[in-house]
């Protein structure tokens, strides 16, 4: 039986696995539900196509074997797919995989509840630049985490919905425009904030990036820790 868009909808668990597509082409899962998935994938298909696929749901666990069609087509970032001819066991897997995990918090429910925060994510591949502002922000009461790539800002979005995101453009693997327009693709994702802090914005850049609905260019050149923590504060605060 083949999942519906809306069925695989439902259920829809944030996570971050690599998936073996058609035994040739690696991608990531983004989020999974009992009827489908989103893989991010540099590989182009084509919507109905169908796929053979190969993921680990639990460490350690044997790998699920499924096939999948695809039911829609993100340009340039990745497909849904669909699970069909589900077998009994891979749908309890599944099940049990999304229950386990839907209400987790990665630092657990007590943390949940106590940390108040506002939440901000630093994602620049150059440990030196988020060494620069993170202080700051931290002095001016947000919860910073850090990731040194697009993939790794990926994982911990999954984990926890920053309120704000402060990106870099300029990074290998995923850049800073690709994971941007990932965040707008994805409905769990697509209001977070972000702001741009890059060394170099062309103007073809920038019109690119407007497009998907930014709160602030800013220039590593010329803005200082204290002038990002402002101007953070102040975009939160809106």
């Amino acid at each position: 039986m083949e999942a519906s868009a809306k069925d695989r909808r439902q259920g829809r668990l944030l996570v971050k696995k690599e998936v073996l597509i058609n035994k040739a082409v690696k991608g990531y899962a983004l989020d999974i539900s009992e009827g489908g998935m989103f893989i991010y994938t540099h590989v182009q298909f084509i919507k109905d196509t169908l796929l053979d696929l190969i993921f680990t749901l639990e460490q350690d666990a044997p790998p699920v074997n499924i096939q999948g069609r695809v039911q829609f087509v993100q340009k340039d970032v990745g497909i849904g797919v669909g699970f069909i001819n589900l077998i009994h066991l891979d749908i309890e897997r599944l099940k049990q995989f999304i229950a386990k995990n839907m209400d987790a918090h990665p630092l657990g429910a007590e943390a949940a509840d106590v940390d108040k925060r506002k939440k901000v994510l630093l994602v620049d591949d150059l440990a030196s630049a988020r060494n620069t502002y993170k202080n700051k922000l931290v002095l001016a009461g947000c919860a910073v985490r850090e990731a040194a790539s697009g993939m790794d800002a990926i994982k911990l979005i999954s984990k926890e919905t920053p309120d704000l995101v402060i990106l870099d453009l300029q990074m290998e693997g995923m850049d800073g425009v690709k994971l941007l327009q990932l965040l707008r693709a994805n409905e769990e994702w697509k209001k977070i904030k972000v702001v741009v802090l890059s060394g170099r914005i062309t103007s073809q850049e920038a019109e690119r990036i407007a497009s998907f609905g930014v709160a602030d260019f800013l220039s590593k050149m010329i803005t200082t820790p204290n002038k990002l923590a402002e101007r953070v504060k102040q975009i939160l605060e809106a």
